[in-house]
């Protein structure tokens, strides 16, 4: 029987051929797939940064429209003539303005905004004092306990508006006598917002007291760091103060914030920036704002290869955004605006 000595397979040219092709599909699937992840990347990453956009004005929204909020009464500002504020061993206000809303300026960067309200549903409703305090460390006796709580921060002021409002924290619960509800304020441990030695400011029967909040905190201040839409207390941390490491992070992508005061004098609304004289907002000032209009910038974290066209920012938020926006040409950003009408404000007289 013969042996077919022939041999079947492939030479030596034809797997060469055969790993060029191969190498060549590869490569164009490489390139398909990469171009697919970018644009994929950069569809998903918008729509981030659209969502983020939306959820911090929502935030901020929601915030300012409350601004004020158990602070006015008919007759106006409880505090117009200013406030005072101890914690922790340190005088933070001295019979300084107490505003709802408060726009910090921040030159070539970004705002901040600080937000002032009672935390109160309906125990906002002030309570008056029923017995005269003849030392400005005297207990505080008022009609009924209005819900209120041991460690809760209640605000001291006439009905008026025509004293100086002053904070104190709560000791001890209410405690009724038959003849008022005492609210006692001893400093010590568990009331930090109690001074030693208190203000000069003692309180009359028929002036007021309050309910602010529960003594976690005693405002909002929301300010862009690190790519964030922060929040952080105003009275715990300094406008100045503020960093990554002393505030809670609220909304990511977030790079700018603008804001200016919506005033009504002489029955016409005009736009101010919180600079000159309105930096430091007095009472007529306060007063006279009537809303804030605020932009917020948010920056889709991938970088482009090539220059992506520049968003367009509104004229009003000035050169500190748009600088930001041509520094960072390589990056998509959306702009977003809006005005929000201080509610609390508007209502009172």
């Amino acid at each position: 029987m013969g042996r077919n000595s022939a041999q079947h397979g492939l030479t030596l040219v034809e797997l060469l051929v055969g790993l060029a092709t191969g190498l060549v599909v590869l490569l164009v699937v490489s390139q398909v797939m990469q171009s697919f992840e970018g644009q994929k990347r950069t569809s998903t990453g918008g729509n981030d940064s659209q969502t983020n956009g939306a959820v911090a004005l929502y935030l901020l929204e929601q915030e300012i429209r409350m601004a004020g909020y158990g602070l006015f009464g008919p007759e106006g500002a409880y505090c117009r003539n200013g406030i005072n504020i101890y914690k922790d061993g340190g005088v933070v206000k001295n019979a300084e303005p107490f505003a709802p809303a408060r726009i910090i300026d921040g030159g070539d960067g970004a705002d901040s905004i600080v937000l002032m309200r009672s935390d109160g549903v309906a125990d906002a409703l002030p309570l008056s004092i029923v017995k005269g305090m003849p030392q400005r460390s005297s207990v505080v006796t008022v009609g009924s306990d209005g819900g209120l709580q041991e460690g809760d921060l209640v605000v001291l002021g006439d009905r008026g508006g025509n004293r100086v409002c002053t904070v104190m924290q709560l000791s001890q619960p209410p405690k009724n006598t038959g003849n008022g509800v005492n609210l006692v304020h001893n400093s010590g441990n568990g009331s930090p917002y109690n001074p030693k030695d208190p203000f000069p400011v003692a309180y009359v029967v028929g002036d007021i007291a309050f309910r602010y909040g529960d003594g976690t905190s005693f405002g909002r201040r929301f300010s862009v760091r690190c790519d964030h839409l922060v929040e952080s207390d105003p009275v715990d941390v300094a406008d100045a103060a503020v960093t990554c490491a002393n505030s809670t992070p609220m909304v990511a992508q977030v790079v700018d914030l603008q804001a200016e005061y919506g005033v009504v004098d002489g029955g016409a609304l005009t736009w101010r920036s919180a600079t000159g004289d309105w930096a430091a907002l007095d009472a007529d000032e306060t007063a006279q704002i009537r809303a804030i209009r605020v932009g917020v910038v948010t920056r889709h974290p991938q970088f482009e290869k090539t220059a992506v066209p520049a968003a367009q920012a509104p004229a009003w938020m000035g050169e500190a955004t748009t600088d930001l926006i041509a520094a960072n040409p390589n990056y998509r950003h959306r702009v977003f605006e809006t005005v929000i009408p201080l509610r609390n404000v508007v209502w009172a007289p």
